[in-house]
């Protein structure tokens, strides 16, 4: 059985999207019948040049962890390292005639062309999984400056210079189309819950919505937040004044942190009272139960760069639990959105339009919504197995072998 190694800055088991997303590919490449290692990082760890066993919760993938670096010379360190691959060789977790593939999850540029020219002289095929186009930040500092360098170059040259590509959207899949690689588009992949039907909406009451809020704590401007929670709260503020009943709560960010950024909907919240709910950041479990009682969850994002080279896992969390988006145009999305069955598109951007197609959609008869609940519950559109034959096929056409 011949090894493929996943190297990148994903928190095992599942403390960042990144995690969830390189288990899911692991899940399809032990499918496919390769033996996975995953080499990941904790903050727990010290940044000492080793390799500590971790936890993956796909059973027999080999976990590994380094520790995340802090200092300055970590940093410089860690963005040409090719130890990890080196310590795994020592330490016997990976044989380099064995292995088949290594893959850079967005991974610094120095370092993911090391690892490639090691790779290489293993006999290997040299990949990289690219999900995130960071966007360019203040040349202010001698740590942005280096950030701001790194992503262009990786971006514009090492990525081009790989054996294939894992891309989660169509913008980074036309923005390499060129560059005459293979490319397999694998959006956000989420392990569906064990139990097989969601629970029916309460037959009365307020209706349950949520919304999952993330980059509040890192923000400086409201341009800086790219799931435009006040969009949604001015969208329901507007429904509510024609008589909708409705309890959103949004998980990540709590009422103090949404107001420094957003100091206007204070009135705003204070007319919706409890029908808006803060919950601050929660355990993924909590997160994940909460969603799958909703009766409909947003995504609704602003187009940048960022965005638009992303996939939203809280769109693909939300159809693996059972539960229906309320979303706008996003091009990462379009090739799995089915319009009344995963969910609607609105457009905030045309004012009272989009606020009478929210009150129809939020008015739904209850058993209406239960069904669309089902059938995203069991659409398994997100699942690990659907991706398998186009991954075999992506595999084969780099040259590595598959299943022996």
């Amino acid at each position: 059985m011949r090894t493929i190694i996943y190297v990148g800055g994903f928190e095992l088991p599942d403390r960042n999207a990144a995690a969830q997303r390189v288990a899911n590919n692991a899940k399809i490449l032990q499918s496919l019948g390769y033996r996975v290692v995953l080499i990941g990082v904790s903050r727990q760890r010290p940044y000492d040049r080793r390799l500590y066993p971790a936890h993956c919760t796909v059973a027999g993938v080999d976990a590994w962890e380094i520790g995340y670096p802090l200092a300055q010379r970590e940093w410089f360190d860690a963005i040409s390292a090719v130890w990890p691959l080196t310590r795994a060789v020592e330490q016997g977790v990976a044989a380099p005639d064995n292995v088949a593939a290594v893959i850079c999850y967005n991974h610094p540029a120095v370092a993911q062309a090391r690892i490639a020219r090691l790779a290489r002289g293993w006999g290997a095929a040299a990949l990289a999984d690219c999900t995130e186009w960071y966007a360019r930040r203040p040349w202010t500092s001698p740590a942005n400056a280096v950030k701001n360098i790194d992503v262009g170059l990786r971006m514009h040259a090492v990525n081009r210079r790989m054996d294939g590509l894992i891309t989660t959207a169509p913008f980074i899949s036309r923005h390499y189309a060129g560059a005459g690689q293979p490319i397999i588009e694998i959006p956000t992949l989420i392990e569906p819950p064990p139990d097989g039907s969601p629970a029916p909406l309460p037959p009365g009451g307020p209706l349950p919505l949520a919304a999952i809020a993330s980059g509040f704590g890192a923000a400086k401007r409201p341009s800086d937040i790219h799931d435009r929670i006040d969009w949604i709260i001015d969208l329901l503020d507007a429904v509510a004044a024609r008589g909708v009943d409705f309890r959103l709560r949004i998980i990540g960010v709590d009422r103090d942190a949404y107001l420094l950024l957003f100091p206007h909907h204070v009135a705003v919240l204070d007319r919706l009272g409890p029908r808006v709910e803060m919950m601050g950041r929660l355990p993924r479990s909590d997160v994940l139960e909460l969603l799958a009682a909703s009766a409909f969850s947003f995504v609704l994002r602003h187009e940048s760069r960022v965005t638009l080279a992303g996939f939203p896992t809280k769109y693909s969390e939300s159809i693996t639990y059972g539960t229906p988006c309320i979303i706008n145009a996003l091009p990462s999305v379009r090739a799995y959105h089915v319009e009344g069955q995963t969910g609607f598109s609105i457009d905030p951007r045309n004012g009272a339009e989009a606020v009478e197609a929210l009150r129809r959609v939020l008015t739904m008869d209850r058993v209406a919504i239960d069904a669309m609940k089902q059938y995203c519950r069991t659409s398994a559109v997100f699942q690990a197995s659907t991706f398998e034959p186009a991954m075999q096929t992506f595999l084969q056409s780099i040259g590595v072998a598959p299943r022996t």
